[in-house]
């Protein structure tokens, strides 16, 4: 048995298959992590929904801010945007199965086993791992609600909160959580998010990516986080309690997997070119 994490397949379904087949992934002995941002960008999106679900119990995702964009374009909230490549799945025949199946995957998944975390972006510095899993599974059960279609809504017309004040009403705490798991990069000492920074520097004096604050309450709980997101930093694997598998497949860059259950981490990877 092996467990293998991959980065943001954004609707490369061709890389993803090349990548699976480069290590021999066997699904009835093998377990796959994807770093969310599943859909959107690449030309396949269609594909690699079914293809996950076709895994069953072997796959397990966590959302990313691009597979929110389709739940939310589903509900109705969200127009088409420049780049997206989210109509097949959309108008596809099993359109309701599948987004069913996504909006009931988790914000965060942790191994107690390998004592490893995974989300798509990041984590709030100030949070413990028992406080991310609780933020996680507040975002979880809106989603898994009946009237998912009017949360993403109200989701899609608010702005995520820069910082986690004492005094926060429950939709609020909800927004910046969301922030916080599928959009985070950049923060301030004061763990201040900074929503608008997406490239490998912040536009803000002070920020720092969100894994190297001083002070990480959750690196007391687990001893690594794996994310995805950040396609412009690449990989991110010189640090003992991160790793960012992000490495820029729909951009032209590269597909990569990461073996995670031996130590050191073996990573491989398969460029992207053209259309995955």
């Amino acid at each position: 048995m092996a467990v293998y994490a991959v980065g943001d397949i954004q609707g490369c379904y061709r890389s993803l298959r090349k990548l699976l087949d480069k290590v021999g992934f066997d699904p009835a002995h093998d377990y796959l992590w994807c770093t969310g941002d599943l859909v959107n960008r690449g030309p396949d999106s269609l594909a690699v929904l079914r293809y996950l679900v076709s895994l069953g119990d072997a796959a397990v995702c966590v959302l990313g801010n691009h597979d929110i964009h389709l739940l939310e374009r589903v509900a109705g909230a969200r127009r088409y945007v420049q780049g997206d490549t989210l109509e097949q799945v959309v108008n596809a025949k099993d359109s309701e199965y599948l987004i069913d199946w996504l909006r009931f995957q988790p914000l965060l998944h942790y191994d107690k086993t390998l004592n490893i975390a995974m989300v798509h972006a990041g984590l709030a510095p100030h949070w413990t791992l028992k406080k991310a899993k609780k933020r996680a599974k507040n975002i979880e059960k809106c989603l898994q609600r009946d009237d998912w279609k009017s949360t993403c809504y109200r989701w899609a017309n608010c702005r995520f909160p820069e910082i986690e004040p004492k005094k926060m009403n429950k939709n609020e705490r909800i927004l910046y959580s969301l922030g916080v798991l599928t959009c985070s990069r950049f923060c301030s000492a004061n763990g201040v998010f900074n929503w608008r920074a997406n490239r490998t520097t912040s536009d803000r004096a002070g920020d720092k990516p969100w894994y190297l604050h001083a002070k990480l309450r959750w690196r007391d709980d687990v001893s690594r986080v794996i994310f995805g997101h950040w396609a412009a930093m690449g990989l991110v694997q010189h640090y003992p309690h991160v790793l960012g598998l992000d490495s820029g497949c729909v951009w032209r860059g590269r597909l990569t997997l990461a073996r995670i259950d031996q130590q050191p981490f073996h990573l491989t990877s398969v460029a992207c070119h053209g259309h995955c």
